[in-house]
């Protein structure tokens, strides 16, 4: 998976810390700097590319709209305190990935870093004839996180059987090795593998190849 590139602005150090604890979950995340002003935001994304930007404090949040503005093609979230009707309404309106309350939770920002991350693989991952279930993932990363509690992945031995490998494992496993130990097929794995990443049990990166498509491999979260 290619590395998705992150601004902070903000400079609230609390806030900083907490998104600096919520980022060690993640190893595909880069952070491109930490700024406190979206002038200058804006002047440094002129320099780098960049996919996200975390917009906080009163001022900040203030002038989200300069970013759709600037014409960079950007995801924006909000860390917005008592957000007016109106305000949610225009960044839906605008695009804007997420909005969250102030003070942080770290595990709703986890949450939503976690959600765009999908998106993010989602969209790499499309082949051609496009199905319907490729687009819910893109477009309704939440719906998923809910396989497990809705009944839709019922094996719950298979589920712990998985989890297990995956602790004992000494490094991350890809479906078709785990399903040459269970003596499964590797579809049936990586349906629940999926799962247990939707709902934040496991981790999963991209293994390249030298050659062909690369090879999708899981660990403990």
């Amino acid at each position: 998976m290619k590395p998705i590139h992150l601004l902070i602005v903000e400079s609230d150090p609390l806030v900083l810390f907490s998104i600096g604890q919520v980022m060690r979950y993640f190893d595909n995340y880069v952070v491109v700097d930490k700024i406190d002003s979206v002038d200058a935001a804006i002047e440094r994304m002129e320099i780098a590319p960049v996919d996200l930007v975390v917009v906080g404090g009163t001022d900040n949040v203030g002038q989200w709209r300069k970013f759709p503005e600037s014409g960079h093609k950007v995801k924006l979230l909000l860390l917005v305190e008592n957000p007016s009707k109106e305000i949610v309404q225009e960044a839906i309106s605008h695009g804007v990935w997420d909005m969250i309350m102030r003070p942080i939770s770290t595990e709703r920002l986890r949450y939503s870093l976690e959600m765009f991350r999908y998106r993010v693989i989602y969209c790499e991952d499309l082949e051609l004839p496009v199905m319907q279930e490729r687009l819910d993932a893109i477009f309704f990363p939440r719906e998923r996180s809910q396989q497990i509690n809705d009944g839709t992945i019922k094996n719950s031995e298979m589920l712990e059987k998985v989890l297990q490998l995956i602790e004992e494992g000494e490094k991350p496993q890809s479906a078709g090795e785990i399903a040459g130990m269970l003596s499964v097929s590797r579809i049936t794995v990586r349906k629940y593998c999926e799962a247990l990443v939707n709902t934040g049990k496991l981790h999963v990166k991209n293994k390249y190849q030298a050659k062909g498509r690369p090879i999708k491999q899981y660990y403990m979260a």
